[in-house]
């Protein structure tokens, strides 16, 4: 298992990595392209506190595929639970 990545989300104004505020797909998926440069053998754990936070969980979810965190690369959990599809 590689090392994890965790975005935090508990409001819809952006994701958190790292304590600072991401407020785009584009600041997510540039941020993560930036660890993964560095560091390939990395998981993204999405977090988000509740599931009415939907446009930051998005943000989150496409920021990362477009980052290349993919199938077991990503997982998301809402309130401590894998996000059922």
């Amino acid at each position: 298992m590689g090392t994890i990545i965790v975005l935090r989300i508990s409001d819809n104004d952006g994701v958190e990595l790292n304590r600072v505020k991401l407020r785009s797909t584009n600041e997510v998926a540039e941020a993560l392209e930036k660890i993964r440069a560095e560091n390939s053998n990395v998981i993204v754990s999405i977090e988000a506190s509740d599931s009415i936070y939907f446009e930051s969980i998005g943000n989150a979810i496409y920021g990362s595929h477009r980052a290349g965190f993919v199938g077991e690369r990503c997982r998301v959990l809402v309130d401590g639970k894998p996000l059922e599809a």
